[in-house]
């Protein structure tokens, strides 16, 4: 329609061309008499207020019922309605001016010409009176009409749909030749915007491939120079061993006492050769993953219960038994390090803000659900579950609004082994719930294991301890699809694949599946991860362990003196055994707590740190119970992209023997005192070490951070915005592994 008037000047053109002068005049007088005002909405509206301005109802309803019967009659019945609303607001907006104008004539006049017609219509029922009203501005009935903004309301929606009803009226030839002609003339300036925007992308994308060859070289040469730092070690090491040969054919043992000393030193020698021959065959293969730095913090005086990265990647909350959550920075970064005590209750699940590092989770085993706020340094928020459900097992943030969903059960110190769960979403808007699923009280246990909210938090997948898998729709809290787990084993943790349209578990048994969603229960991939899952971090079982590799005796004068080979050093061994041992059970205190990590007082704990278990009171039950199970959900997370997954795993070495020829002596010893030589070289058998696994094959992409018996790992974690992995410990550290992805 904007090039109607171009196109009226065309054809006027063309009249006069062809000479049709009769024609031309009549087209100029019809046009100076257009009722249709050259399809200009503004023109129109304007015309039916000036009727209704000038009281001419007369004309007021023909210019209206000419519309109608031009326009309005082609459109969809279903849009009669509206044509028929739009007439009686008119008609009332002319009867409402009149009113306010004192021109009562004029509604009387209304009413005697067109009252036997409205007089069935219930909707002027009650406007027969208001010529008789003396204050119709505030009467109930007509002071919505009297008010300035209905008038307005009315003007722009009569606008709208006199202007929608021309943009979809069917236009003749000419018309339409003319739109293609504009929209062809739009369209090639929109193709010549795409083809330069194209060129700038092919440009970027030529100048990041450039720099990923340039990184890739950078790595090659790296791995090159890491190689020949490797021949030269392995040189010298090959010079020590001939070296200690000639050396020990000349050493005696004057005394029992001397022999433990070196024995020891041997022993430590021997571990320490192994683990740089795995390191050099690790290297000499090719790995995903490169690390970067290791180090390790001290933040907590026992054992670590959570450890998480925040959402950004930038800040680290961990939690240890004593309930003592800390929040500090690895990265060198100016923020002073936060502390949040909990002296009435324990911390059994943490979970960040899913949309920034502004809030902290904290669900109890009081019920309560504290948000603890970065900015303001204190809990600013409290949900609380039904009493039935005291244990807050487990949370999930939403990534897209303010709300979190957490899972509920009764106390698990409760003998009782039908348990109730129940899953909770609470809105932070609010501060109420705003779903609940309650499990089926029938079943053996139905405690949470694992939930995880999708990218949108609109679907949210769990895992309970019966083995079942189940999807629940969010907004409604129902579910939607359930599975049971391949030989029923319980998810130790699930997560969406990166697609969405899949779901990956990793099981008690070790075992990581995949789940088609469009076919629930239907497996797509089952393979194992060695290694996984670890020893628990706290048993009976392992301190017994840890106090019998503690009585072998040791002095800090003690020479470091090397044995030919593996027979002497377990020769060695068995004749320390005869020394007298402690019969009691060796604990330490637990490690002091070092300064926390911000950029003025960070410190980075060497690998010589004090060899000393947490001692474990007795106050601490319910914490202890989080740490005497394997595999828990904090041992295990996948990439973001669900290509790898990281877990804590057990670093068991095998037993190696040599067949050259010993000296009786040593032989006899030997044989006398094998149970004490299987236990020191079994002394690593409890040994946990975190592991990445390559989620097709399950095959190892990459292990570090070998954690000894006092220091079982107890959580990991994950972080794809800065790429780093942190594994928490059982005396109270935190290991920060950062990587770079080949």
């Amino acid at each position: 329609m904007n090039s109607l008037v171009q196109v009226d000047e065309l054809v006027k053109e063309y009249l006069l061309f062809r000479g049709f002068t009769n024609t031309f005049r009549a087209l100029e007088t019809e046009s100076k008499l257009d009722k249709d005002k050259g399809f200009q909405v503004d023109k129109i509206v304007e015309e039916l207020m000036g009727y209704v301005l000038h009281g001419d109802v007369g004309y007021l309803l023909d210019y209206y019922r000419y519309l109608d019967l031009r326009f309005f009659s082609r459109l969809d019945s279903r849009f009669q309605r509206t044509v028929k609303k739009f007439e009686l607001c008119l008609l009332r907006h002319y009867l409402v001016h009149a009113i306010q104008h004192k021109k009562k004539e004029k509604v009387v006049e209304f009413f005697d010409t067109f009252g036997p017609e409205l007089h069935d219509k219930p909707e002027w029922s009650q406007w027969f009176a208001l010529p008789y009203v003396k204050q119709p501005a505030t009467d109930p009935t007509f002071e919505t009409f009297f008010s300035k903004q209905w008038v307005d309301n009315y003007t722009i929606s009569l606008y709208n749909f006199l202007t929608t009803t021309f943009q979809n009226m069917p236009l003749p030839s000419l018309l339409s030749f003319n739109v293609e002609r504009t929209q062809r003339k739009a369209q090639q300036v929109e193709i010549e915007t795409l083809k330069s925007s194209i060129e700038n992308y092919k440009a970027t994308v030529d100048a990041r491939e450039n720099e990923i060859a340039k990184l890739k070289h950078e790595v090659a040469e790296t791995r090159r120079e890491m190689t020949d730092g490797i021949t030269l070690i392995r040189r010298r090491a090959a010079s020590m061993t001939a070296e200690t040969k000639v050396h020990g054919t000349k050493t005696k043992f004057n005394s029992q006492e001397k022999k433990c000393e070196k024995t020891r030193a041997v022993s430590e020698t021997v571990s320490e050769g192994q683990e740089t021959v795995d390191k050099v065959h690790a290297m000499g293969e090719e790995e995903p993953f490169v690390i970067v730095s290791q180090e390790e913090y001290s933040e907590h005086a026992s054992a670590i219960t959570h450890a998480r990265f925040s959402t950004e990647g930038n800040l680290i909350a961990s939690c240890d038994m004593d309930n003592i959550v800390r929040i500090w920075s690895y990265k060198g970064q100016s923020f002073n390090p936060l502390k949040v005590n909990n002296n009435t209750c324990n911390i059994l699940s943490m979970a960040w803000e899913a949309r920034s590092d502004r809030f902290l989770f904290l669900g109890t085993d009081i019920g309560q659900i504290r948000v603890y706020n970065i900015e303001n340094k204190s809990v600013v928020q409290e949900f609380l579950m039904d009493e039935k459900y005291p244990w807050v097992t487990q949370l999930s943030s939403s990534p897209v609004e303010p709300m979190f969903v957490c899972a509920g059960s009764e106390s698990k110190t409760a003998t009782d082994s039908t348990r109730s769960g129940v899953l909770v979403a609470w809105s932070m808007k609010t501060m109420s719930s705003i779903g609940t699923f309650r499990f089926d009280t029938n079943e053996a246990c139905t405690d949470i294991n694992t939930m995880q909210l999708n990218h949108n938090g609109q679907m949210l997948v769990t895992g309970d301890n019966a083995g079942f898998m189940r999807i629940f729709d969010v907004r409604s809290m129902k579910s939607i699809m359930e599975w049971k787990t391949t030989l029923g084993q319980p998810a130790c943790i699930a997560q969406f694949s990166f697609d969405e349209n899949s779901i990956y578990t990793v099981d008690h048994g070790g075992q990581l599946c995949q789940w088609s969603i469009h076919k629930p229960g239907n497996s797509l991939l089952n393979t194992s991860l060695p290694g996984f899952p670890p020893p628990p971090p706290f048993s009976d079982k392992s301190t017994s362990t840890f106090n019998d590799l503690s009585v072998i005796p040791s002095s800090p004068t003690a020479s470091a003196t090397q044995l030919s080979s593996l027979q002497s050093v377990t020769a060695a061994i068995a004749a320390a055994s005869s020394t007298s041992l402690p019969t009691g059970p060796i604990l330490s205190p637990r490690p002091r707590s070092n300064p926390s990590t911000s950029s003025l007082s960070r410190l980075s704990i060497s690998s010589n740190r004090s060899a000393r278990p947490p001692m474990i009171t007795l106050d601490d039950s319910v914490t202890q119970s989080l740490l005497s199970f394997s595999p828990r959900s904090q041992m295990v997370v996948f990439s973001a992209d669900t290509n790898y997954v990281f877990c804590a795993s057990s670093a068991q070495r095998n037993r190696q023997t040599s067949s050259s020829p010993q000296p009786s002596s040593a032989s006899s010893t030997l044989s006398a005192n094998s149970d004490t030589t299987d236990t020191a070289l079994n002394a690593n058998a409890g040994m946990t070490q975190g592991t990445i696994y390559q989620v097709p094959d399950g095959q190892t992409a990459l292990q570090f951070g070998q954690q000894h018996l006092y220091q079982k790992i107890t959580t990991v974690d994950w972080t794809n915005a800065s790429n780093a992995c942190l594994m928490g410990s059982m005396d109270g550290s935190v290991k920060v592994t950062n990587l770079i992805r080949v």
